[in-house]
């Protein structure tokens, strides 16, 4: 039997004796080599692999964003008009992988859980979060300082080679950077001439976003940044690509999101 998809793949009764064809969903990929499931038990280890079951995190944020929604009915909070308290459908854990692997970072449990089980982009602070393509576009460019397209700047990433992770280079940000070093780091950087010298360039500016990554469409200087690498790995910092000295929340990602959509309740709760 030949199952095109995952409106026939419900309609079959429990069968583990049937064979069965997956085209659709489509094909599994795994390994580089698209590969065909028989049997409705490894249909089954399918949705539970690259979608895995909602961990506390997750269900946390869902409950706490749909109660910030109930009391925000007009919209007043800033960026609520742009994400409306909705998140956009979840990524599955292969697409998650594959972005890693594709910029060779390691993104913490936390924001993985988000992305997988809660949305791949949406509500929250800012004017939202990023999609997984948003973040290639969005990171490309900050990293890189080049306004391509971003079909461009798709098709280019393993060209470029976007830095969210240098692996022969210890992240700058770190519990230990001092205002001085940063300001130092930076004056290397403004001596330089983008032009005449662009590849010393880029590589002195991708040593100060190194095993960071922007994850908020931002409109104010500084912006929420994840840190991907090093001891603060999971923590979010908030980042100016004017390049002045970063703050620290002393938050993970989870905290992080929670707290402000808890602040949100609790500011249209006393309204």
């Amino acid at each position: 039997m030949e199952i095109l998809g995952l409106d026939k793949i419900r309609k079959i009764s429990d069968n583990t004796d049937l064979e069965s064809d997956v085209k659709g969903l489509d094909m599994v990929r795994a390994e580089e080599e698209f590969v065909n499931i028989t049997g409705l038990d490894s249909i089954r280890n399918i949705f539970t692999n690259d979608f895995p079951k909602l961990s506390a995190f997750a269900m946390e944020l869902l409950k706490t964003v749909a109660r910030a929604k109930e009391l925000d009915t007009e919209l007043r909070q800033y960026g609520a008009s742009n994400h409306r308290y909705e998140f956009a459908p979840v990524a599955a854990l292969s697409q998650v992988r594959s972005f890693e692997q594709r910029h060779n970072i390691k993104l913490p449990q936390a924001y993985v859980e988000y992305l997988t089980q809660a949305g791949n982009g949406g509500a929250g602070p800012e004017l939202g979060l990023y999609s997984l393509d948003e973040l290639e576009f969005r990171n490309f460019y900050a990293h890189s300082n080049r306004n391509v397209a971003y079909p461009l700047a798709k098709a280019e990433s393993d060209y470029y080679s976007f830095p969210f992770a240098m692996n022969d280079i210890p992240p700058l940000i770190s519990p230990y950077l001092s205002e001085q070093e940063w300001d130092s780091a930076c004056l290397e950087l403004s001596k330089l001439d983008s032009s005449s010298q662009r590849d010393i360039y880029e590589n002195k500016r991708r040593t100060l976003y190194n095993g960071i990554l922007q994850i908020a469409d931002c409109e104010h200087s500084f912006c929420p940044v994840l840190v991907c690498s090093g001891e603060m790995s999971g923590e979010i910092i908030e980042f100016s690509h004017d390049l002045d000295m970063p703050k620290y929340t002393g938050k993970p990602f989870d905290l992080w999101l929670l707290g402000y959509f808890e602040d949100v309740i609790s500011k249209f709760r006393k309204s």
